[in-house]
């Protein structure tokens, strides 16, 4: 009798203990997935520019479809500091993500300048399909070993010159010109190829710098020629398309592994669909802006002898393999240039 007791006291202790347990651990599993990731994101781009309305579309969307597990505190037009300055952030962690131009990645690795190389692709097919494939594979390989994630790719476009000179046709054009460029090694030699003179500057000081004529020109994609309203003053816009840009999505990698990999699914379905959206967008826009700066007073200028700026450029495709990108990504490049 004893013997059976005691049975039924350790069957029931044991069943409680079961249940106490499954209980604890249903208790721990909701409050997990009670909690929140809260993404600090920052970014450079212009407000009223279809990369940085996606960029916010996209972080709603990530919202709603991981019932809130994900959610974005966005920064954009520089709030967090320059794009250096967020690149760095994000790699040690004060940062979780950001949005930041390709070429300025440099500042980090000196191989991300390969997106300022002038005239690199045939046509504006070729730099998608390169960023969709090894090529933009390789550039994610190379930031990965920064504590990075690659989330995707959005296209800011060909950047063009506006001066108050007159309409840019060929290279002698650019003799002495004081141009404004990024924070871009690549870009400044670029520039100094054709006998300008390029000043790197912080975009934010670029319109003052154009009004009191310490500047006589800058260049940037069309939507961020039109949205900054550089047409107050500059009086020129030639469709030169010497460089092609793009922005690279990308997260702090111990954010990254902080995140389900169903949510992690939702974010990068998220970056492909704005990043095909964009181009689309872009596209469709060309022409809005163009009309829009004509519409403001400035005179555009279509006929550039792109051929002619290619050729005086491409001294610094063989200075910058040997010194700074190496054969094998610039073979990578060339396999999708359509040179």
């Amino acid at each position: 009798m004893k013997t059976k007791q005691f049975r039924f006291a350790w069957i029931t202790a044991v069943l409680s203990l079961t249940m106490l347990a499954a209980g604890c651990g249903q208790s721990d599993h909701a409050e997990a997935d009670s909690e929140q990731v809260r993404l600090q994101f920052g970014h450079a781009i212009s407000l009223d520019t279809p990369a940085a309305e996606l960029i916010e579309e996209m972080a709603a969307n990530v919202e709603e479809q991981t019932e809130g597990r994900v959610a974005f505190d966005l920064y954009p037009n520089s709030q967090l500091g320059s794009e250096t300055e967020m690149i760095e952030q994000v790699q040690i962690g004060s940062m979780d993500a950001a949005a930041i131009m390709v070429g300025t990645m440099q500042s980090m690795d000196i191989r991300m300048a390969i997106e300022d190389l002038p005239y690199m692709w045939k046509d504006v097919d070729h730099a998608r399909a390169a960023y969709d494939g090894e090529f933009g594979d390789y550039l994610g390989e190379i930031v990965s070993g920064y504590n990075l994630k690659k989330i995707g790719y959005l296209e800011w476009g060909e950047r063009h010159l506006t001066n108050n000179d007159g309409p840019v046709v060929n290279p002698e054009d650019l003799k002495g010109m004081k141009i404004r460029v990024a924070q871009s090694s690549l870009r400044i030699d670029a520039f100094e190829q054709v006998g300008a003179l390029p000043t790197a500057m912080a975009f934010s000081e670029v319109y003052g710098a154009l009004q009191q004529g310490v500047l006589d020109a800058q260049e940037n994609p069309l939507a961020n020629i039109v949205a900054p309203k550089f047409d107050e003053v500059q009086d020129y816009l030639s469709l030169t398309g010497h460089f092609y840009n793009t922005v690279m999505l990308f997260m702090n990698d111990e954010t990254w592994a902080s995140i389900s990999p169903e949510d992690q699914e939702v974010i990068m379905n998220e970056a492909d669909r704005i990043s095909m959206e964009i181009r689309e967008r872009n596209d469709g826009m060309e022409q809005e802006y163009l009309d829009t700066l004509e519409e403001r007073g400035m005179e555009i200028n279509d006929n550039v002898d792109k051929e002619a700026f290619r050729e005086a450029m491409l001294p610094v495709y063989d200075k910058w393999e040997e010194e700074h990108f190496g054969s094998e990504l610039m073979d990578v490049y060339r396999a999708a240039s359509g040179w």
